[in-house]
């Protein structure tokens, strides 16, 4: 699937998901864990997908405009850093694997991953403010609020996501690089696997959210 029908899909999840309106956080950090690791591999990576999860929510929420939209978007916000998290661990998770078992991943992947994450709190916030001005101007009184709100939740989550930061620009080094030197033949995985290495941990955790 390219970028623009990956964007256009997950727009309309987002959407129909606020248009629900049940479970608004849970359900936004399902879509977002499940849809990052196709999304890494994607041009525009994070950037597109929270572009895309925050303009679904407010397609969604212009459906059936609340007298507040802060107490709509504000779990979507939420939700889309705890996917975030989510996805930043198991990015941790995967290089710790393949560090384990004397791999290691193309450098062009673990640089791809270190952009997705690298100004992840700022973009966010922009994202948001320009998004929630476009529901009015009671939402555009809000917006300023709405974006610290994002920024704020977001820090919260740092921690992990520049764990994984760390380790995806520092591996093998910081994950394993006694067992890498001790293999003077180590593999060394192609491009686009770290993509689908995390996208199948990924849809594990998903099945499990989902049983």
């Amino acid at each position: 699937m390219n970028t623009e029908s990956l964007i256009a899909q997950l727009r309309q999840k987002a959407e129909d998901l606020v248009k629900r309106g049940t479970d608004l956080r849970v359900e936004t950090a399902r879509l977002v864990e499940e849809a990052s690791g196709p999304f890494h591999a994607a041009t525009g990576g994070l950037t597109s997908l929270v572009k895309a999860v925050t303009e679904g929510a407010i397609a969604g929420a212009k459906h059936n405009l609340p007298a507040d939209p802060i107490s709509v978007l504000s779990p979507v916000i939420d939700g889309i850093t705890d996917g975030l998290t989510k996805s930043a661990q198991a990015v941790k998770f995967t290089l710790e694997e393949s560090a384990a078992s004397g791999t290691r991943f193309a450098h062009e992947d673990l640089a791809k991953i270190g952009q997705d994450f690298t100004g992840l709190g700022s973009m966010i916030s922009d994202i948001v403010t320009g998004a929630a001005s476009a529901l009015g101007d009671h939402a555009k009184e809000q917006a300023s609020t709405l974006a610290a709100h994002a920024k704020q939740t977001f820090a919260a989550a740092l921690p992990p996501l520049e764990a994984a930061l760390h380790a995806a620009t520092h591996h093998p080094k910081q994950l394993g690089m006694e067992t890498v030197q001790a293999s003077t033949g180590a593999a060394k995985h192609a491009a686009g696997v770290l993509f689908s290495e995390l996208g199948k941990v990924l849809q594990k955790a998903g099945e499990k959210l989902g049983a």
